[in-house]
C-alpha cells in the first residue's frame, strides 16, 4: 500500500461547525442504543471489534469460510492497533496558546488568553480532564461515538452540498474513446471495476495499509459497501448490511431507481455482457415506460431536504410496503450508479457541480458510494461523509480509474455483446414507489429548496499547470506545507488579514482513527505572509520567513496526527461538562470561539487519476478550499456563499495564482543562486 500513486493529508471532515455546540452526548447516546429489529435478519458485530453491527441472515465469517480465496489480511492488524490518546491539559492549553497569538491584535488581548488558559487549569480543566479519561478507559476510541453522533449524524442540515465530498475522474486515454465516450459501456467498465473491488474486500486480500513501518487502521473499508445513512428525527443512523448477502447495486436513469444484478444466485460474478444487457433494459426498454417512470420520479429529491424533513417524509413511504420495500433494496444495495444522459458537462467547474450535487433528483445522497456517468462519457464520485473518510475513497476511485486505463478497449466493447442466454432470468428491476399527494408535495418543495440552495453556492476551480510537486520539491519543502503557505499569502493578499484555517490531518494510526484539526496559522505564518507582502523586506527575509513557516507547519501536521493537538481534546472536554456545572470561561470566551471558527477550510486528497475534487464551505461567510498536489499541477477547489460572506471565488483565485507565481519566482532564483555559488 506504500506504492500507492496518490496522497491522501486525511479524510476530510466536514460538519465542523457543529464542534463549538453544548453537552448534547447524553440524549444523542440514548438515542442510538434502541434496537431495530429486521424480518429474517439478525444484527452481527463487525470482526474488527468496532460498535457497529451489520444486519444479516448468516455472520460473514459462514461465507469467508466457503472462499478459497479468503485471505483475512485486510483487518488483521485492527486488534494491535493503539487507543486514541488524550493529551496532558497543560500541554494542550499551552498549544493553544501559541495558536491564538496570530489573532491577539494587543499585549493584553493575548494576556487575557493566558489567565483564561490558568483559570481553566487552576479549577475547572482537571475536573473535565479526569472525566474524559475515565469515559476513555471504556472505549478503544474515546471520540469514536461523541464525532459520529454530534459531528455527522446529528447535523440537520442537507448532506448535499453542505457535508459530502465528491471526486471528478480524468478522461481516459484518446486510445479508449470507445469506453470513455459511451455512457452505457464507461457504466459498465465502472460497475465491473468496482464488483472486482468488492471482491478483494470480501476475500480480505486488500493488505492492511503500513506507513513507515506503523500500521493505519482499516475501519473504513468495511463501512463502504452495501450500507445507507437513514434519517431520523434529531439524529441519523446507519443501517450495514453484509457485503456476502446482496449482489446488486442501484442504478438511477431519469430520477428513477433500478436494481442491477452484479452476481448470480451462486455469488458468482456476472459477466460485463449481463450487466451492459440490464442497463441497456432500463434505458431502452424501461426508459420508454413513460407513465411508470413519470409516476415514479422524485424520491431522491427528498434526500436533498434538511434531515429531519427527510425523516418525515421517510415515515411517510415506510407506512406503504411497496415503498419500505424499494427503500431497504437501495440500503442494501452495494453502491449506486447515476446515469446523467442529458448531461454533458466540459468545464471543471461543471464537471464540479455534477459530481458535487447534479441536478439533485437524479441521486440518492443518503448512499456513502455513488458513482456518476454522463452523457459525454465524463464519469465522477460522491460519498456520503458519516462513517468514513477520505482515505478508502480515494483508494477505491483511484483504483477504479487504473483499471480502466488498463481495458483493451475493442475486446472490452466486443464483450459486452457476447450471448447472454447463459442468464435468460436475469433482468433489471425498476424500485416503484408509491408516492401521495402529501409526498408529491414534499418532493417538489425539495426540488425547489435544492435549486435555491446551490445557486447560493459559488465554485471555482483553480487548476494551476505552471508547476506541481515534482517542482515544489526541489525547493526541500514538504509539498503539503508549500500549499498552505500559498493559501495563507493568497487570503492575506486579498483581505489583508489571516482568517482561521482547519487542515484535516489523519488520526489513522490509531483505532477507528478519523480526523484531527492542523490549524495553519501560526506565528511564524502570520511572519511569513507580512514578511512577503512588506515592501522593505529583502528576498532573503522572504525565503527564510517561508521555510519557518513551511517547518512549523509540518511539525504541528505531524504533532495532529500522532493525536496530541488541541481541537479534539477541547472537543471531549467540552462533551464533559455536565448540566449542572457552572459555565466554562474559556469555553465561552469569544477569541477561543473564533479561532475554530473555520473560515478557511482545507484539506487534501491527491490522484493522478482525478481532475475534479471538492466539498462546500463550512461556515457561510467563509471558503472551502479542497486541494490536490500532483505531479504536474496544483489544485483548489474554491467554494462559498458569496452574498452570505461578501467574498468572491474569482478574486481569491487570482490571488492563488499571483500567490503561486511570486513563491515559485523568488524560491526558483534562490535555487538559481545557491547553485551557482
Amino acid at each position: 500500500m506504500r506504492s500507492m500513486a496518490f496522497r491522501s493529508s486525511a479524510g476530510i471532515s466536514m460538519g465542523m461547525r457543529r464542534m463549538g455546540q453544548g453537552n448534547k452526548k447524553s440524549s444523542i447516546l440514548r438515542q442510538m442504543s434502541g434496537k431495530m429489529q429486521y424480518s429474517g435478519y439478525q444484527k452481527f458485530p463487525f470482526e474488527t471489534g468496532t460498535n457497529d453491527e451489520y444486519i444479516a441472515e448468516r455472520p460473514n465469517s459462514y461465507y469467508q469460510e466457503k472462499r478459497p480465496g479468503f485471505k483475512g489480511a485486510t483487518y488483521s492488524k485492527q486488534q494491535d492497533m493503539p487507543s486514541l490518546p488524550i493529551p496532558e491539559l497543560k500541554s494542550t492549553l499551552d498549544k493553544y496558546l501559541k495558536s491564538i497569538k496570530p489573532f491577539c491584535q494587543t499585549d493584553a488581548e493575548y494576556e487575557k488568553q493566558i489567565q483564561l488558559c490558568y483559570s481553566f487549569l487552576s479549577d475547572q480543566g482537571p475536573a473535565l480532564q479526569e472525566r474524559l479519561l475515565s469515559y476513555s478507559q471504556e472505549r478503544r476510541n474515546w471520540m469514536q461515538e461523541l464525532w459520529d453522533s454530534q459531528i455527522y449524524l446529528g447535523d440537520r442540515s442537507p448532506v448535499v452540498p453542505f457535508v459530502s465530498y465528491f471526486y471528478g475522474h480524468k478522461p481516459l486515454p484518446t486510445s479508449h474513446r470507445a469506453i470513455d465516450g459511451d455512457m452505457l459501456v464507461k457504466a459498465t467498465a465502472i460497475i465491473s471495476s468496482v464488483v472486482k473491488f468488492v471482491e478483494s474486500l470480501k476475500d480480505e486480500a486488500l493488505p492492511a495499509e503500513v506507513v513507515k513501518g506503523k500500521p493505519f487502521c482499516m475501519n473504513g473499508f468495511q463501512y463502504m459497501f452495501n450500507n445507507s445513512r437513514v434519517p431520523q428525527f434529531n439524529i441519523d443512523t446507519n443501517h450495514f448490511y453484509s457485503i456476502y448477502e446482496h449482489g446488486y447495486l442501484t442504478v438511477a436513469y431519469k430520477d428513477n431507481f433500478f436494481k442491477v444484478y452484479t452476481h448470480d444466485k451462486a455469488g458468482a460474478v456476472l459477466s460485463n455482457a449481463v450487466i451492459y444487457q440490464q442497463l441497456n433494459q432500463i434505458v431502452n426498454h424501461l426508459g420508454s415506460q413513460g407513465s411508470l417512470i413519470n409516476a415514479n420520479a422524485g424520491i431522491g429529491a427528498l434526500t436533498t431536504l434538511p434531515r429531519d424533513e427527510w425523516a418525515g417524509a421517510y415515515q411517510q413511504l415506510q407506512l406503504e410496503p411497496v415503498s419500505s420495500s424499494s427503500l431497504e433494496t437501495i440500503h442494501k444495495s452495494s453502491f449506486v450508479l447515476c446515469l446523467d444522459q442529458d448531461t454533458a458537462p466540459i468545464t471543471l467547474e461543471d464537471k464540479s457541480r455534477v459530481c458535487w450535487h447534479g441536478d439533485g433528483t437524479n441521486r440518492f445522497f443518503d448512499k456513502p458510494l455513488q458513482f456518476f456517468v454522463t452523457g459525454n462519457g465524463f464519469s465522477g464520485f460522491l460519498a456520503e461523509h458519516s462513517k468514513m473518510d477520505g482515505t478508502p475513497t480515494l483508494f477505491l476511485n483511484h483504483y477504479v480509474v487504473d483499471q480502466l486505463t488498463k481495458l483493451n478497449p475493442s475486446a472490452f466493447v466486443e464483450s459486452l455483446h457476447s450471448n447472454v442466454s447463459a442468464y435468460p432470468s436475469v433482468n433489471s428491476e425498476h424500485l416503484p414507489f408509491i408516492i401521495t399527494p402529501t409526498l408529491r408535495n414534499t418532493i417538489e418543495s425539495a426540488k425547489l429548496q435544492f435549486i435555491t440552495t446551490v445557486e447560493r453556492e459559488d465554485l471555482r476551480v483553480w487548476h494551476y499547470n505552471r508547476y506541481g510537486k515534482r517542482i515544489v520539491k526541489t525547493f526541500k519543502v514538504s509539498p503539503d506545507a508549500y500549499i498552505q503557505q500559498v493559501i495563507q499569502l493568497a487570503v492575506f493578499k486579498y483581505l489583508k488579514k489571516q482568517l482561521p484555517t482547519y487542515e484535516a490531518a489523519s488520526t489513522r494510526a490509531f483505532f477507528q482513527g478519523r480526523t484531527e484539526t492542523g490549524r495553519p496559522v501560526t506565528e511564524s505564518s502570520s511572519k511569513f505572509v507580512k514578511t512577503w507582502e512588506s515592501p522593505t523586506s529583502t528576498t532573503e527575509e522572504k525565503i527564510a520567513a517561508f521555510y519557518d513557516a513551511a517547518k512549523d507547519h509540518v511539525e504541528y501536521l505531524k504533532m495532529a496526527s500522532n493525536g496530541e493537538a488541541v481541537d479534539r481534546h477541547f472537543f471531549g472536554l467540552k462533551n464533559m461538562v455536565h448540566e449542572s456545572d457552572e459555565p466554562v470561561p474559556l469555553f465561552q470566551d469569544a477569541l477561543f470561539k473564533y479561532s475554530s471558527t473555520w473560515l478557511i477550510s482545507t484539506s487534501q486528497l491527491s490522484s493522478e487519476n482525478f481532475e475534479c475534487y471538492g466539498w462546500s464551505q463550512v461556515y457561510d461567510n467563509g471558503f472551502g478550499l479542497a486541494y490536490m498536489i500532483n505531479n504536474e499541477f496544483l489544485h483548489i477547489n474554491i467554494t462559498n456563499k458569496p452574498e452570505a460572506s461578501g467574498f468572491s471565488v474569482d478574486e481569491l483565485h487570482y490571488y492563488l495564482t499571483k500567490a503561486a507565481d511570486e513563491m515559485y519566482e523568488t524560491l526558483s532564483l534562490h535555487n538559481s543562486a545557491k547553485a551557482k555559488l
